[in-house]
């Protein structure tokens, strides 16, 4: 198990990184908001998206940070792309886009970061769409790297997923979750950007090809 404290130091870290590049010093706006992030984040209800799912995001930006022109929207994106989540309501995107202007308003972001920073939590609501330029495409491809992660990784991630869905029944997971699968699988392409779409599609098309297998099995092959 990971240890949680790393995980909020490492967090921590990253957080006053980013905040600095609004310029805002104010430590007790600063501290208090970074609280409430990580308890967001660290609520009962989530396995998957959690703080260290924030991490995996962090990791996977930096890895490719040559890419990014925009990295203050990208770290902020991230912050609250997942900051309401409730897995019984279809609107947590548009929630958490409401409480990052709010809080980057508070943390001193100026007009543009802030709507530009809404405008890529809003599109996290389909990932395949894309954003509107390259920056945002690589956030979205970040987000969806789970895809194409190591087989034993992809299969604690759908167990992960599956456990905060706990209160829908199989067919109804079989379905939701297959239909996700079988449209990913039929696109062209998984990735929005040729970087991400190299490292990782052939992996994510082996791991949606076992997790359909598997979705089969569950429901009785039909």
């Amino acid at each position: 198990m990971t240890d949680q404290r790393a995980v909020i130091d490492g967090l921590k870290a990253r957080w006053r990184t980013h905040v600095q590049m609004l310029g805002n010093f104010d430590a007790s706006v600063v501290g208090r908001t970074f609280d409430d992030l990580c308890t967001s984040y660290s609520e009962k209800h989530r396995h998957y998206h959690t703080l260290n799912h924030l991490t995996r995001i962090f990791d996977c930006l930096e890895l490719h940070g040559e890419e990014i022109g925009d990295p203050a929207r990208l770290a902020f994106a991230a912050w609250y792309h997942d900051i309401v989540y409730d897995p019984r309501r279809t609107d947590n995107e548009a929630k958490s886009a409401e409480r990052a202007m709010k809080e980057l308003d508070a943390l001193g972001a100026d007009n543009a970061l802030r709507s530009h920073v809404v405008q890529l939590i809003l599109a996290t609501k389909n990932h395949m769409s894309g954003g509107r330029d390259y920056d945002d495409d690589i956030f979205l491809d970040a987000d969806f790297a789970i895809l194409g992660s190591p087989h034993d990784e992809y299969r604690q991630y759908v167990m992960d997923v599956r456990a905060e869905y706990a209160h829908v029944d199989d067919a109804a997971w079989l379905n939701g979750r297959g239909t996700f699968l079988k449209k990913i699988s039929a696109a062209p392409r998984i990735f929005r950007t040729g970087i991400f779409e190299g490292e990782y599609a052939e992996q994510a098309r082996e791991n949606i090809a076992w997790e359909l297998t598997a979705l089969d099995a569950l429901g009785g092959g039909q």
